[in-house]
């Protein structure tokens, strides 16, 4: 949750529209910038207007090669304006900009190359290609930089648009606790408007203040100005009142809906329209994640692949962990699998003998026995030796050879002990649906600091919109973490 904070401390919704749109002629500059170097140095590798072509004066030819850059260059940026990469909606959002960044790059490499065709120049394919990849490379590489600048800057609050939050109490809660997840957004919330103000008697209050009621939303929209308004669950908002809200938001307003479609992936819901009736359908799972050839096949080649390139650990670790109490180098035990089978996963071993013994005494000490996440805070039964394989998220490498026998993954749910699963509901049970994995969306979305309700509804949107797409995602996020030591579980 966030901090309630003085409404002084916030910029105005007019300095933050001014900052985001200076973040955007900057970000423009640089796209520009990258796109004149790349096409100069095409050109002139390719010598597309050497004087063979253009004629006997040193000047026609300059004009030529300064035309063609400029031509090239307006068209590009032309192309990415028009691929909304640098509207609020996109900027920052990572994969969505990526894609069209690429989508607007190849396409204009793609024209060019027409054009070129069409006048009789012929660009030497390799000239071509390597261009096609310098630009995708350079340009994703600085949108990447500018996501980290941009998220940096809305988190501290000076390119945040201010927003205010709307629904039920417990809807309200649930999606400020979503978007303080979510930096680049580009929101900081500033209040609530309730629509069950009485609900939040005798109830912890809200980590923002309460404006008002649903009510008295449009009047606020109305003498303000650049501001966001989310609308939550049960708002008791009508179509008319959403439509008179988007049309008082302005230019530099948003309006961001909320439905309670959040476990379900954007690539699985269909916007339809017909005759002024607008619907959402939902596409079923095309996929089975437990049953993916695909997925079977990936994780063998992988799997093999990181057991051969880490033979040096497979070769010190193990007397690292005898030295330390001459005890075994493995820990064997019993998680429950793909649709509740039992299996015995391997890790090495990063606790002192018979830990297991302990962990019953210690869970009375902190008073968690009732807790779902049967973890021992600040666990004393961590060697020294485990602490660092911990850390470094190498007592997990024996789990591959779990991967290779079927009974795990390398991305999926996390593996839990019979006591945990027993505690599911039918909604949780649904995780057994998948294979348990290495790594998964728990892992990568907090690791060990989520709570135990956080982590299953992760889970279960692994299980329902699982792809391909998905678990190279997990798999870069996971390794990323892995370098930078950032909260191992």
């Amino acid at each position: 949750m966030i901090q309630s904070a003085s409404l002084s401390a916030f910029p105005t919704a007019s300095e933050a529209w001014r900052r985001r749109a200076f973040f955007r002629r900057g970000l423009r500059a640089g796209d520009i910038a990258i796109i004149l170097l790349v096409v100069a140095c095409v050109e002139r590798l390719c010598h597309v207007t050497g004087r063979e072509h253009v004629g006997s004066g040193v000047m026609p030819a300059l004009v030529m090669r300064a035309l063609l850059i400029t031509a090239v260059a307006v068209t590009w940026g032309l192309l990415l304006t028009k691929a909304d990469v640098y509207r609020d909606r996109v900027l920052g959002h990572g994969a969505t900009e990526y894609k069209r960044v690429v989508w607007a790059t190849v396409l204009e490499f793609a024209g060019f190359s027409i054009l070129g065709y069409m006048v009789g120049v012929r660009l030497p394919t390799a000239y071509l290609v390597s261009a096609l990849a310098i630009s995708i490379v350079a340009l994703l590489a600085w949108h990447w930089a500018a996501r980290r600048r941009l998220i940096r800057l809305a988190a501290a609050g000076s390119l945040a648009q201010p927003a205010y939050v709307v629904g039920s109490a417990g809807a309200v809660a649930s999606a400020i606790d979503e978007l303080t997840r979510q930096p680049g957004l580009g929101l900081q919330i500033r209040g609530a408007f309730v629509s069950d103000a009485a609900a939040l008697d005798g109830r912890p209050g809200l980590p923002v203040p309460v404006i008002g009621e649903v009510g008295s939303l449009q009047e606020t929209v109305e003498s303000s100005e650049g501001i966001a308004v989310v609308v939550a669950e049960d708002s008791g908002l009508t179509s008319a009142m959403i439509r008179r809200l988007s049309q008082s938001l302005g230019a530099e307003g948003r309006l961001i809906m909320l439905p309670p479609l959040l476990q379900i992936a954007s690539s699985r819901l269909w916007m339809r329209s017909d005759r002024g009736l607008s619907a959402i359908e939902i596409q079923q799972p095309r996929v089975d994640v437990a049953h993916s050839p695909l997925k079977r096949s990936s994780d063998i080649f992988a799997s093999l692949l990181i057991i051969v390139l880490l033979v040096p650990v497979w070769l010190i670790v193990p007397p690292l962990i005898w030295m330390q109490d001459r005890g075994p180098i493995l820990f064997r035990q019993t998680r429950i699998g793909l649709n509740g089978k039992p299996f015995k996963i391997w890790k090495f071993r990063s606790m002192r003998i018979n830990a297991d013994a302990e962990l019953a005494g210690l869970l009375r000490e902190q008073n968690r026995t009732g807790s779902p996440l049967f973890k021992v805070d600040n666990d004393p039964r961590i060697t020294r030796v485990g602490a660092f394989l911990r850390r470094t998220s190498i007592d997990e490498l024996p789990q591959l050879f779990n991967v290779l026998a079927g009974s795990m993954s390398l991305v999926g749910p996390r593996p839990q002990v019979a006591k945990e699963v027993e505690l599911y509901d039918e909604e949780a049970a649904r995780r057994l649906l998948a294979k348990p994995g290495i790594t998964g969306l728990w892992q990568v979305s907090g690791r060990s600091s989520l709570t135990w309700e956080e982590a299953i509804r992760l889970d279960l949107f692994y299980v329902d919109n699982w792809t391909p797409g998905m678990d190279l995602w997990i798999l870069l996020r996971t390794v990323k973490a892995v370098l930078l030591l950032d909260g191992s579980a």
